[in-house]
């Protein structure tokens, strides 16, 4: 029986201008590389970090001294910064795609490869552990090396750091683990400068799924007060599973980091290590510090036994620290583990906030224990679910009612009809669609400025070999269900080779098993939908649906599926049926003959028939369409 490797330590030091780059996993197999040290990248790291603190030069730093001054003369410092930032991050990524490491980054992908082959439906990621040596390797954004890219690696390779030195062991061996609902604190320290309004609503926001506490300095207290509950809170009894500061903080080099609890008023890691120690003991497994500066404080507390600790390597602005803060908390409050709420607000820094808060997504770093597992705050046990979800008396009335009326033949379908809509339309109303969460399907918007970086001057009929570069680029991101909202009813003459471009295209994406549903309009005859002429498609391969759908309102079949199908439908059902049944029939273009999408819905009914009461993808498909109104298209300008 084969064993998969799961977990690698990746240990990088530099000695004058050799970095030595020692991998190691499973029974202790190792391989080392060693690499020249660009001789630029540290002068470029200088450039970024000088733009970066100019840029966000103000008293709202959550640190210190951020250095710099008033510039004689007006620059225009974001275009500087991201400038910076580009050069900085070229010539990173080139160092780290080098021919010298080629083998290493082959091996992760080829952990990561197996990996998905022997889990298909299960979400698994090979976790890298890097230690840098000296710390200012550390300095550099690791998290944005996508290793696995050049192999077209299926699964997730997740990069977490972890210090040089950890003298002590992880979890709470010398205690029990805290059981119970997830408890909290959070310490609010300094805010010279700073306003933690938000902070303060954005940890308020776990309370429906967690124990919350504040702690923080008052006007009218004294030093040794501060002092005193801070750590009197750090080291309560009952035990905490997640540490939360807010405020100014620094590096330091010997007493672990310096944190700002209070105007004038600052205290050293080394400080409170018996009261970190003794709250580790009761449980303690996170801590995220919301501040600047935070590798010595991380490195600190990895090396206390600490599981994970989240900081910022560099000074972080306050309104970034707060738009980091609340999205890394929608990502626990959503039960994702630590590292996934982490990437998921980098994410949002990164595609939704990059031009006004530029690098900032580059900032912040997960630092774990190698042998700690990633925290998640767990969902509720299922009785506090179901009390939580049981109706009111009026609730319990009104659904009675309805259950009452839909046993009358022939109002089914206008209770069906009302009840979508009064649906969609009490979500968007009461903001129940939260902004946060991916739509289940992303419709990628051709617009002009796309067509004129791409230089394609046919646009109506749009040209197929652009059409092409969407559908190749839509495979190297791994998408497994594609909708082509363009009728191709007839083949294209100019340009002549656009049908036969858009048709290699569509056989490698096929070879891949994605699914690709084309555009088809409702005739008396049935579906017109890409003509046979061009040879683009094959309906053992494709599937079709129409598009002849009303603006206002979602659609569901009011025939039999495999005569006509709505295209939204068709692939939400698609979607719903690989998340639910096994074995379902691949696309490919040496798939057997007849309709795939006759084929789908055999495949669909035979489960039914032998399952009986399961809930089955046609339901599915169905409720998605229901539940989501016009948030299941959201319309995303093209990156071509």
């Amino acid at each position: 029986m084969k064993l998969h490797v799961n977990t690698f330590h990746l240990k990088v030091q530099k000695v004058e201008q050799i970095c030595l780059f020692d991998l190691t996993w499973g029974h202790g197999q190792n391989l080392t590389v060693q690499v020249n040290y660009p001789t630029g990248l540290t002068a470029l790291y200088q450039d970024w970090r000088q733009a970066y603190l100019n840029f966000y030069q103000s008293e709202q730093m959550r640190g210190r001294s951020v250095g710099g001054g008033i510039a004689a003369i007006v620059v225009d410092w974001h275009a500087e910064l991201v400038n910076a930032e580009t050069k900085m991050i070229y010539e990173f990524h080139r160092w780290l795609r080098s021919a010298e490491l080629y083998e290493i980054r082959a091996r992760i992908a080829a952990a990561s490869q197996d990996l998905a082959k022997s889990q298909p439906n299960t979400p698994a990621a090979i976790q890298v552990f890097l230690t840098c040596a000296p710390i200012e390797l550390d300095r550099f954004p690791w998290e944005a090396w996508e290793m696995g890219a050049e192999f077209a690696t299926p699964g997730a390779i997740q990069l977490i750091r972890a210090p040089l030195n950890i003298v002590t062991a992880t979890g709470t061996q010398q205690g029990k683990p805290r059981q119970g609902r997830t408890r909290i604190l959070a310490v609010l320290g300094d805010d010279t400068g700073l306003n933690f309004k938000e902070d303060r609503e954005a940890v308020r926001s776990l309370l429906p799924i967690a124990e919350v506490q504040f702690v923080g300095w008052q006007p009218a207290q004294t030093p040794a007060q501060v002092i005193q509950q801070v750590t009197e809170a750090i080291a309560d009894p009952q035990g905490w599973d997640v540490l939360f500061f807010a405020g100014h903080s620094n590096e330091t080099t010997m007493t672990g980091g310096e944190l700002g609890i209070a105007p004038g008023v600052s205290i050293a890691v080394s400080e409170i290590t018996p009261q970190l120690m003794a709250a580790k003991k009761r449980g303690l497994q996170v801590a995220i510090f919301n501040s600047c500066s935070g590798l010595s404080i991380a490195e600190s507390l990895i090396d206390l036994g600490f599981s994970q600790v989240v900081v910022m390597r560099e000074p972080i602005h306050n309104r970034v620290a707060q738009e980091f803060l609340v999205r890394f908390l929608q990502g626990l409050s959503r039960h994702l583990d630590v590292y996934e709420s982490m990437m998921s607000a980098r994410q949002f820094l990164r595609m939704e906030k990059s031009h006004t808060y530029p690098s900032a997504s580059i900032v912040p770093s997960l630092f774990c224990h190698p042998g700690s597992v990633l925290f998640r705050i767990a969902a509720r046990p299922w009785k506090q679910r179901l009390r939580h979800s049981l109706p009111t008396s009026l609730e319990a009335i009104a659904l009675g009612v309805s259950l009452l009326l839909t046993a009358i033949p022939g109002v089914q379908n206008w209770l069906q009809d009302g009840r979508m809509f009064s649906q969609a339309v009490y979500r968007r109303v009461t903001a129940q669609i939260p902004s946060h969460q991916p739509p289940s399907v992303v419709l990628v918007q051709i617009d002009t400025a796309s067509l004129a970086r791409a230089g394609v001057m046919q646009v109506n009929p749009i040209d197929r070999g652009y059409l092409a570069t969407i559908v190749d680029r839509l495979r190297t991101a791994n998408a497994a269900v594609v909708g082509i909202d363009l009728l191709l009813d007839a083949p294209q003459k100019d340009p002549p080779t656009g049908d036969k471009d858009l048709a290699a295209a569509v056989r490698r994406a096929i070879n891949q098993h994605m699914w690709l549903t084309f555009a088809a309009i409702l005739e008396p005859t049935g579906e017109l939908s890409v003509s046979d002429a061009t040879q683009i498609t094959r309906p053992n391969w494709t599937l079709q649906g129409y598009v002849d759908a009303d603006p206002f309102f979602v659609e569901l079949p009011d025939r039999d599926c495999r005569e006509a199908c709505p295209i939204a439908y068709l692939m939400a059902l698609v979607q719903a049926a690989r998340q639910e049944i096994t074995e379902l029939p691949q696309p490919g273009v040496d798939a057997p003959s007849g309709k795939l999408r006759t084929q789908l819905l055999d495949h669909i009914e035979q489960k039914r028939t032998s399952e009986g009461d399961v809930i089955q993808p046609a339901e599915r498909a169905a409720a998605l369409l229901a539940a989501t109104d016009d948030r299941f298209f959201t319309a995303a300008r093209s990156c071509l």
